[in-house]
């Protein structure tokens, strides 16, 4: 897959713009508040149907607008296609080709893509909910049942605390049952990536890091995996207490998994400089668990994520994983990182600046 063109209007600070990409790596260049991160916001949002920066689809309409548009012209399986969003500040409007897309989370898979965030260090240092979503984006992105499955959840979910708010006892078991259905499958497909992705972790700490660093995943469902034939009456037992609280206390919405270092909880023990390796050593993970998708792989800030040793070693892990997209804070960078394709970004305006073009160091 390659992604041959972004187009931008009244999206952040773009008025209309179209900028063309090489199928490498692509280095993006401008000081802060030009507009770099926006170009892989815009393509994050075009991937998951959701920003990395704000929950609120009126916060990316660029001032003095009243509606933006984003669209993605790529190539996919040999064929050319288009993936568009618009927004006139009520109105969503999300086209793949011809077709007419009704929900965002309907854009999961056609696009697929990985972000490594500074944010991402939460991923270590954070909180359930940001480990949870990394499992999300992740499986969202390969497999639509998932997504079936946890919208399903989730909305059975709704419907049971709406019940719980007003201690009625009516109707619970057919909510129950259907989030015992659809928690089973997140469960087990949870499970199993996090099983998959700890040998990959473990083979990019070692192109990360020329120390001994050992980091390894256990999942930690809020139920334990030996009574998943038991969920519906682990949802019926749990009534009492949840009457009182008006909320559902255990289940897939709770799920964890748990990053050790050397045998340690990372968290804790791992330095910042280890978590930061143990961030990208996860997101070439991903990266790599989604080659048959031919996933994008977009970081933002790059030379701010690791310290000079480590950021070479990630330099050349990503040489070679595909259509990758770069952006780096000062000009300072420019001669580390290898390229195919420098564009510099200044007030909303992108334009390719041969003379950084190559592999330059």
């Amino acid at each position: 897959m390659q992604l041959k063109q972004l187009v931008l209007r009244n999206f952040r600070n773009y008025v209309d713009e179209a900028v063309t990409f090489s199928p490498g790596v692509n280095l993006i260049y401008g000081k802060n508040g030009a507009g770099k991160t926006n170009l892989l916001e815009a393509l994050y949002l075009l991937s998951t149907g959701r920003s990395f920066r704000t929950a609120h689809l009126t916060d990316l309409i660029r001032t003095d607008s009243s509606h933006f548009y984003i669209e993605a012209q790529f190539e996919k399986d040999g064929i050319d296609q288009s993936l568009s969003i618009g927004f006139d500040g009520k109105n969503r409007k999300i086209h793949h080709n011809a077709a007419t897309l009704s929900n965002f989370s309907h854009l999961l898979g056609i696009l697929p893509s990985v972000l490594y965030a500074p944010t991402d260090s939460q991923l270590v240092a954070g909180a359930p909910i940001d480990r949870r979503r990394f499992l999300n984006i992740q499986l969202a992105q390969c497999d639509p049942l998932y997504v079936h499955h946890l919208m399903r959840y989730h909305k059975a979910m709704k419907n049971r605390n709406a019940l719980l708010k007003t201690k009625t006892e009516k109707s619970l078991d057919s909510w129950e049952e259907m989030m015992a259905h659809s928690a089973v499958y997140l469960m087990e497909k949870r499970a199993a990536l996090i099983e998959g992705l700890k040998p990959k972790l473990q083979e990019f700490t070692k192109v990360l890091s020329d120390e001994n660093d050992f980091f390894d995943l256990v999942y930690a469902p809020s139920i334990s995996m030996k009574h998943l034939d038991q969920l519906q009456t682990i949802f019926q037992k749990g009534r009492k207490k949840e009457f009182l609280l008006g909320t559902t206390l255990n289940g897939p919405h709770r799920d964890d998994f748990l990053i050790s270092y050397n045998k340690t909880e990372a968290k804790i023990y791992a330095s910042e400089g280890q978590k930061r390796t143990c961030v990208a050593a996860l997101k070439l993970s991903e990266r790599d668990r989604l080659t048959k998708e031919e996933a994008l792989l977009s970081i933002d800030d790059f030379g701010i994520h690791l310290d000079e040793r480590r950021k070479s070693l990630l330099h050349t892990a990503i040489s070679s994983v595909g259509q990758v997209f770069l952006t780096v804070p000062s000009d300072e960078f420019i001669g580390e990182v290898a390229h195919d394709r420098f564009l510099y970004v200044e007030g909303g305006t992108v334009t390719s600046d041969q003379l950084y073009v190559g592999k330059v160091y």
